[in-house]
Parts: structure tokens; C-alpha cells; sequence
């Protein structure tokens, strides 16, 4: 018997093409070309770049300075000008200033004639007392701010009056019952922590506080006199005051007030 045919196809495993491999070649760049290159018309085109860009800029920054520096304000561009400002504030407040500069020479003026003068540490005390008496550094700060001064303005103001006061305490008359009374007066306003701190029925022993109260009452005498004694002492003085006369023009008149100065200075040594 003829034996049957086999129908069954053979599978025929077909192998993938092995995969190539690339090489990626680098070419490095032929840099021969640039470095023959002319490359001072470019650096000169560069450097004119940045100084035009540098003119412009400091222009620019000159004339916001100048803007701003002529200028006390601007409203939506338009510039109020200082010399605007200077004219108002000159018109209402001109011959005040004028006034308190006047004093403040006569005072240093009398105070070299008397021999006065005040230290930094007299100056740096005071304004330690005046900080501790209105609560601090921080309330000093904002009290600055408020009354629109700096320290430096503070402290010559300080000084100011302790001139003054070296000057006039030895011209004031007063007794032991005029402090006394003073105290009794003004002792809760002088000294307010001491005050808070007492019990019902009791009063501050003006003996220990006298010595400051003395203090508060030559200042205040000071300031009271102060005003009598500066007008008395200003008319001892040639004085021209430009804020609310015209200036007064002489022969060689500079010239003679740098020699009637230098003659006072000499009797003064």
C-alpha cells in the first residue's frame, strides 16, 4: 500500500539583515578662514556702538538729574520748578528764617565774647534725655520724621540753647523758695514716671528732685528771657538783613568788614 504524501510546508525562518553600523564623522571646523580674517573694522564698528549707547546713556542720565534736581515736583510731566518752590516758601516764611539765622549768629557771636563754649558730650546728653523722655529710640525716630529734621539739626539746635543758657543763667535772680514753688506748680509735668508711681496721699520729696527741678527752672527762665535779651543784643549789632531790605552797597565795603573783623579777632586773643 503507497503510503500518503506528507502535505505539511516546512516553515522557513527568515533572519533579519544585521543592522550596519554608521559613524558619525566630526568634522572640526577650518577656523584658517577666520583667523586670516580682518578683524579691526569689526571691533572698531563694536566699540563705536557702545560708546554711542554710553553718550546716550549718560545724556539721558544728565538730563533726569538736571529734571529732577530743578524740580520739586511733577504732575503728569509737567515740572514745578524749584526756583518756584524757593520763591513761595521765600514770600511766606523768608524773613522768619531770616530772623531765627540772625539769632542763632548773635547767640555763637556772644558766646565767643563770653568764652562759651558747649562739648559734643554736653550735646550728645541732652539729646540722650530728651530720647529717654519721649519714650525711646523709636519714638525719637518717628518725631524726627514728624517735625521734618534730622539729628544733626537737633543737635545744633541743642546746642543753641545750651549757649544761651550758659550766657543767661549767671544774669538770672531767683530763690530757693522760687524753685520750691516752681516744683509744687509743674513736679507732676517734669516728672511723670515719678508722679504715676505714687500712692494715694503722697507727694514727691522735692528734696531729692531739687537739683533737676533747678535744671527745668533755669530753662525755662532761659527761654522766657530770651527773646528780651536777643533783641537788647541785636541792636548792638550792625545787622542787614536782605530778606526784607534791599542789599546796601558801599565803597570797599567787603574790604572793611574783613579789617574791622580781623581787628576785633586781635583784641579778642
Amino acid at each position: 500500500m503507497a503510503k500518503a504524501k506528507s502535505t505539511s510546508k516546512k516553515k522557513v525562518v527568515r533572519k533579519a539583515p544585521a543592522k550596519k553600523k554608521v559613524k558619525i564623522i566630526i568634522k572640526k571646523p577650518d577656523l584658517s578662514k577666520i583667523k586670516n580674517w580682518n578683524w579691526k573694522p569689526v571691533i572698531k564698528i563694536i566699540g563705536l556702538v557702545i560708546i554711542i549707547i554710553s553718550v546716550f546713556t549718560l545724556i539721558d542720565l544728565g538730563v533726569q538729574y538736571l529734571n529732577n534736581d530743578y524740580s520739586v515736583a511733577v504732575v503728569d510731566g509737567l515740572r514745578i520748578s524749584k526756583s518756584q518752590w524757593h520763591k513761595r516758601l521765600e514770600s511766606s516764611y523768608g524773613s522768619t528764617i531770616a530772623q531765627q539765622l540772625i539769632d542763632e549768629a548773635v547767640i555763637r557771636k556772644e558766646a565767643k565774647k563770653a568764652d562759651v563754649t558747649v562739648s559734643k558730650e554736653d550735646v550728645q546728653e541732652e539729646l540722650d534725655t530728651i530720647i529717654s523722655s519721649i519714650g525711646g529710640q523709636e519714638a525719637y525716630d518717628s518725631a524726627l520724621i514728624a517735625n521734618n529734621i534730622t539729628e544733626e539739626e537737633l543737635k545744633d539746635q541743642i546746642e543753641l540753647d545750651l549757649l544761651i543758657t550758659e550766657i543767661l543763667t549767671p544774669t538770672l535772680e531767683y530763690t530757693d523758695d522760687d524753685v520750691k514753688e516752681f516744683f509744687n506748680q509743674y513736679s507732676d509735668v517734669i516728672f511723670p514716671d515719678e508722679t504715676e508711681a505714687l500712692e494715694d496721699g503722697e507727694k514727691l520729696d522735692y528734696d531729692q528732685l531739687k537739683e533737676r527741678t533747678l535744671e527745668v527752672y533755669i530753662q525755662q527762665q532761659v527761654q522766657s528771657q530770651k527773646s528780651s535779651w536777643l533783641t537788647e543784643k541785636e541792636a548792638e549789632y550792625k545787622i542787614q538783613d536782605n530778606s526784607t531790605n534791599k542789599p546796601a552797597y558801599g565803597f570797599l565795603t567787603t574790604t572793611r568788614n574783613i579789617i574791622n573783623n580781623l581787628l576785633n579777632s586781635s583784641k579778642e586773643e
